[in-house]
């Protein structure tokens, strides 16, 4: 027998406690029908999924590496393990790496609890997570735009308050004694005294930040917080009337000047590689990776090459291809592609289908309302014989058998119709392939593309949903198209014509 963990979670704005309990039932539920010992219960309450700042959270994850016992990660829904696609992703791979699945009790996921890849669960999930992460960042949009309006009319929204100020019916006052002291920093620092002198000097005058002696990181923090001149920044966007100024420009601006003086070092940028892990070389079928270096003008270049040619020297004929001239190929095509309706309809119509294929395989259901019609029909039948005068001590406990049995079968059943009740709808999953696709490439092809295959002059895309341009459905899809001008191939596929263009990818 299999053993398992269930991670559960509510969020503060529309759920209740009760909301865990159902979740705990459903999953409870799910591993007794398949297999599953259940040796462990993590649960997160008033905890939004956007991240994973989450502490039974990172326990769970924690724990994952601490050789345990349990295989499985058992959730209700999968938005209940993060509405974040990125950081849903590394935890799900940090679970991997530790021998741990990741399960969901109501909707198919990309493993199944014997660690086998689900193909047809590889795109549902993406999807399930996808819309997930729209609706929520949707209803932070309105908020947002709720707290926008408070706050021009200068009311403070909510978060930490900076020392020296204190919030009197959502309007920030100054508290005099902070204010005092953080003018001293201000002014201490731009003639040139050392944070720990400051430091000093403060205790020594009793000035105290929540009720300890003041910290070097605290003084900085000060000596760069905007609100003492009256600004406050939030979203890219500057409020004049949420702070009482306490500090003139003047202050502020040579004592950031100092503190830029005594910068040093740099952080290293990022590179976010789009097309990564759905790359592969149709010469010698090798992952294509990526890639950086240093070209002999010091420029930072960036591309895609194959595995086959790194590990194995003239193994491989495959050239390496600039990051940016792939992956904005990449993007323009499927972007020209969801412009038309009947590809996304097309794609709808896969992930719709994907959803029946799911209730059709687990049939527990029509097996439960089944057994529910015969208990009706005994618990009729023994009513009807009680009210004919026919009553005993044996029909009573009989009577009060089927009443238990009916109780447990009518838990049973909404437990099984609250699964097909986490089904997206056709509108949802449009409306998510119309707007949060476009908007966001990295999601556009993970949600999208199945594999990309790469030659020296052609690329062969593979969806995870046929469109109207497939020469083949069965295979999904497969479809070259130009970056530059090149002749064009005609040719047939079950007597309809198709156009192949030739791909130029040069380094």
């Amino acid at each position: 027998m299999k053993t398992a963990v269930i991670y559960a979670r509510y969020s503060s704005n529309s759920q209740t406690e009760q909301s865990i309990e159902g979740q705990l039932t459903v999953c409870q539920k799910y591993a007794l029908d398949n297999g599953l010992q259940i040796v462990e219960t993590y649960i997160d309450r008033a905890m939004t999924g956007t991240n994973d700042n989450r502490a039974a959270f990172q326990q769970m994850l924690a724990d994952s590496e601490k050789n345990s016992k349990w295989e499985i990660v058992l959730v209700y829904a999968l938005d209940r393990f993060g509405r974040n696609s990125t950081e849903v992703a590394v935890n799900k791979q940090r679970l991997r790496k530790n021998g741990k699945t990741l399960i969901s009790a109501t909707q198919r996921t990309s493993v199944n609890i014997d660690g086998s890849r689900n193909l047809d669960g590889i795109l549902l999930e993406n999807v399930y997570i996808g819309i997930a992460e729209y609706y929520s960042a949707e209803l932070s949009e309105k908020i947002l735009r709720g707290q926008k309006e408070n706050r021009k009319k200068g009311f403070h929204c909510g978060g930490q308050i900076a020392y020296g100020y204190v919030s009197v019916d959502r309007k920030l006052q100054i508290v005099d004694e902070e204010a005092e002291a953080v003018r001293f920093i201000f002014d201490q620092y731009g003639h040139g005294v050392t944070v720990s002198k400051i430091i000093e000097q403060l205790t020594e005058k009793g000035y105290m930040h929540d009720g300890a002696k003041f910290k070097p990181s605290c003084i900085y923090s000060i000596l760069r917080n905007k609100n003492y001149i009256g600004i406050y920044e939030y979203k890219g966007e500057v409020f004049t009337d949420i702070y009482p100024q306490i500090i003139s420009h003047e202050a502020y601006t040579n004592v950031r000047t100092r503190i830029d003086a005594n910068k040093t070092g740099s952080r290293s940028v990022q590179t976010n590689y789009l097309l990564r892990g759905k790359l592969k070389c149709g010469y010698c079928g090798q992952p294509i990776s990526a890639e950086s270096g240093t070209s002999r003008t010091k420029e930072k270049k960036f591309y895609y090459k194959c595995h086959g040619r790194k590990k194995y020297k003239n193994g491989c004929t495959k050239t390496t291809i600039k990051k940016e001239l792939l992956e904005e190929f990449v993007v323009e095509f499927i972007l020209g592609e969801l412009k038309c309706k009947e590809n996304i309809e097309r794609a709808v119509d896969t992930l719709m289908s994907l959803q029946e294929k799911y209730l059709k395989d687990n049939p527990l259901l029509n097996n439960l309302k089944k057994e529910k019609k015969q208990l009706d029909t005994a618990l009729n039948n023994l009513m009807r014989a009680i009210e004919a005068g026919i009553i005993s001590a044996t029909t009573q406990r009989r009577l009060n058998e089927l009443e238990e049995q009916n109780t447990e079968l009518e838990r049973k059943i909404l437990i099984e119709e609250s699964k097909q009740a986490m089904l997206l709808d056709r509108e949802q999953i449009e409306k998510y392939y119309i707007k949060a696709l476009v908007l966001d490439p990295e999601k556009l092809i993970n949600t999208l593309i199945k594999e990309i295959v790469l030659y020296n002059d052609k690329v062969e895309i593979y969806m995870n949903s046929p469109l109207r341009t497939s020469p083949d459905e069965n295979r999904g899809f497969s479809f070259y198209t130009e970056v530059v001008n090149m002749p064009i191939e005609r040719y047939s596929v079950k007597g309809t014509t198709y156009k192949r263009i030739t791909l130029q990818m040069l380094v």
